[in-house]
């Protein structure tokens, strides 16, 4: 079911399949759709504060906001579609070779850096709408960076996963990146 999932579906047969017994989506693919709803709250906030006359002074922040936040749901929905695709080449590579099986974890554990990445430009997106708005806005924001920032930390989880033992500079620079960005989340 995870290959015929794409956005047109509807959003129960997506829940349906993160529940089935099949292993994707799993995980990842949770984290990046997370965050694209997170992304559309923080867009719905900007959109909200442009459009309100009595809230001008807010107007640029919510212009750069929205030029930032556009182009993030469709790509963590495609960074989903991605995980996906990544892990079911590191489980059919699990009894190949090894080269192959540790670029396949490699290959895994980016797509989780690219989330933790993209999940980070959400949450301090919604941190610049948040301390700006009032108690109404200001609930769904906190709601965007918190789920921003949750899927942040499930994908450093899986970065780490991913890896397991594997070494090499690039590894651990990966490493390095991915939890230094975790690091600095609002």
């Amino acid at each position: 079911m995870a290959d015929e999932l794409h956005p047109g579906r509807p959003l129960g047969d997506w829940l349906d399949a993160v529940a089935s017994e099949r292993p994707l989506p799993a995980g990842g693919h949770v984290a990046a759709v997370v965050t694209a709803f997170a992304a559309g709250l923080v867009e719905k906030v900007a959109r909200i504060v442009r459009g309100a006359p009595g809230r001008a002074a807010l107007h640029p922040i919510a212009d750069q906001v929205l030029e930032r936040v556009a182009s993030l749901r469709p790509a963590l929905l495609a960074l989903g579609a991605a995980d996906d695709r990544a892990y079911a080449l590191l489980m059919e590579t699990r009894r190949a070779d090894e080269a192959a099986y540790a670029e396949a974890r490699v290959g895994a554990a980016r797509t989780q850096s690219d989330l933790v990445e993209q999940a980070a430009a959400v949450a301090h997106l919604a941190a610049e709408l948040e301390t700006r708005v009032g108690p109404a806005l200001r609930a769904d924001v906190a709601t965007a960076r918190l789920l921003a920032v949750a899927a942040a930390r499930a994908a450093l989880g899986n970065v780490h996963a991913n890896l397991g033992t594997l070494d090499g500079a690039a590894v651990e620079r990966m490493r390095k990146v991915t939890a230094e960005a975790v690091e600095r989340l609002p």
